[in-house]
């Protein structure tokens, strides 16, 4: 028997049949491709911490004012931190007052210790560079001497707001 070639038209064909099976299994159109974003938003830890600020004794009518020094603490906070002190019970930072029932003793709190800056919100704010984890920042209290007020124990609440 001889061996006789096989014609070019079939070879053709047979070698189309086998790509085409071969691709048949794991066929693909194509490929394209693209990117995805990856993010997150990372939160300073910056948090604050109230505390007491207590002027002790105040005898009614006296003239002198009663001065104190009360403290903020700040924690895990790095740059520039606004802190704002709001108006307590009045509502209102120019107009501080301590309350026993219906009496009112006025006071004010200051950035400064020469008690000649309000201490407020907004503009009124202190902007405070904090530099390490924790920071002790000061408030500075007066009540006005010459406040003829009845006995009693007085006192206010002043929220404290950090913007950091």
């Amino acid at each position: 028997m001889a061996h006789r070639p096989i014609p070019a038209p079939f070879r053709l064909w047979a070698l189309a049949a086998l790509i085409a099976a071969l691709m048949a299994g794991g066929a693909r159109a194509g490929t394209e491709t693209a990117t995805l974003t990856v993010t997150a938003r990372v939160q300073s830890g910056c948090s604050v911490s109230g505390g007491v600020l207590d002027f002790g004794t105040y005898t009614a009518g006296q003239p002198d004012d009663v001065t104190a020094t009360g403290r903020i603490t700040l924690t895990n906070c790095n740059g520039t931190v606004l802190i704002e002190l709001d108006g307590g019970s009045s509502g209102n930072v120019q107009d501080r007052s301590m309350r026993s029932g219906n009496n009112r003793l006025r006071y004010q709190l200051y950035v400064d210790n020469g008690y000649s800056r309000v201490w407020g919100t907004g503009q009124q704010g202190l902007q405070y560079m904090a530099l390490s984890n924790s920071a002790t920042v000061l408030v500075y209290g007066r009540i006005p001497g010459g406040q003829n007020v009845p006995a009693g124990n007085y006192s206010d609440t002043v929220n404290v707001t950090i913007t950091f």
